[in-house]
């Protein structure tokens, strides 16, 4: 099932008896492809298609396509748990490796989501001594001399004068792909 399916077939399943017109708006595709969709679902016995009167289809979820997005669904929930730990990990690993060196101050450049995320890394280690401070944005860093953990998609200005940046989390590194 591919991810334009499982948002339709998401979306018949928290609502049944929606329009395509009320579908499409909802998983934000066109009237066309959700049409295409809803088609190809009810052909792999996902949906259930009933012709309410000459205007108005309702859509059902069958056993078949609550099974699938629950299968979806559990896929989805463990390699999102998996793509935390590894954040985690490596979240410990590089300040391991900075306190190692000797670095006792920091800076993390964090969105508030991610701050919990990691200091809940860092509360598993024993790092005595350190001390963290958490900002925002770089505007809000300004040029406070430092090493600095990034941890923002925010695209990080050039570093000033004593600044060193270190990026905490590699989005791209993380390469999302959604479950099989």
């Amino acid at each position: 099932m591919k991810p334009n399916e499982y948002a339709v077939i998401s979306e018949v399943a928290r609502e049944p008896g929606q329009t395509q017109r009320e579908i499409s708006r909802k998983v934000g595709l066109s009237l066309g492809m959700t049409n295409a969709l809803l088609l190809r679902l009810a052909r792999k016995g996902y949906i259930k298609m009933k012709q309410l009167d000459w205007k108005r289809t309702e859509y059902l979820l069958t056993l078949k396509g609550a099974m699938e997005k629950t299968r979806k669904s559990y896929a989805y929930a463990l390699h999102t748990i998996r793509l935390f730990q590894h954040i985690l990990e490596s979240v410990q690993s590089l300040m391991r490796s900075e306190y190692e060196q000797g670095t006792r101050q920091i800076i993390i450049v964090a969105w508030p989501e991610t701050v919990k995320a990691i200091s809940s890394a860092l509360a598993e280690i024993n790092l005595p001594g350190l001390q963290v401070e958490y900002v925002e944005t770089f505007k809000k860093l300004g040029s406070r001399p430092g090493t600095i953990f990034i941890a923002t998609e925010e695209p990080a200005p050039k570093p000033a004068e004593g600044q060193r940046f270190i990026h905490l989390l590699e989005v791209n590194d993380l390469k999302f792909k959604y479950p099989d």
